[in-house]
């Protein structure tokens, strides 16, 4: 019990300190293009987008860093649907809205961990499940603000 307490410390530990933010879309350029697909670099990053009444619908971005984005836009905006994936290899599938993770995700750790649950602002935020690299259940259960506040897990 207490080697798992100290391994779902350590888990939350490498949670917090690879918490990531979104690369944010250059604004201003989708209603320089016509209806329909565009592929175009435009301030380092490249765009393979599609371009509807002046706004991104969709598409996949990839920025200097090379972090990428592929799924749905509202314009300027990381909306809908999609994957993010960071330069270190971690990633995120699952719902955005305003640039950030919201909704239901799952988050990939480079480590080889990941947390699958609902999200809101960018932070774990309700129900979730993490598990560890081996694909062990370590928490299950509710988070406020990112932090783990009520465990679901059944007693043996």
């Amino acid at each position: 019990m207490i080697k798992k307490m100290i391994y779902a410390i350590a888990l939350a530990f490498t949670f917090i300190n690879n918490a990531q933010v979104l690369s944010e879309i250059h604004s201003g350029i989708s209603n320089q293009f016509p209806d329909g697909w565009h592929q175009f670099e435009y301030g380092g990053s490249h765009y393979d987008v599609e371009v509807k009444v002046g706004k991104f619908t969709q598409g996949i971005i990839t920025w200097v860093d090379n972090s990428k984005y592929m799924g749905k836009l509202e314009g300027d905006i990381i909306s809908g649907k999609g994957t993010f994936i960071w330069p270190e290899n971690q990633r995120y599938e699952g719902s955005f809205k305003a640039n950030r993770r919201h909704g239901k995700g799952t988050m990939y750790y480079s480590n080889g961990s990941k947390y699958y649950g609902k999200w809101k602002n960018n932070v774990k935020h309700g129900r979730g499940q993490e598990y560890d690299k081996d694909h062990n259940l370590v928490s299950d259960g509710i988070w406020k603000n990112d932090i783990f506040v009520k465990d679901k897990m059944k007693k043996k």
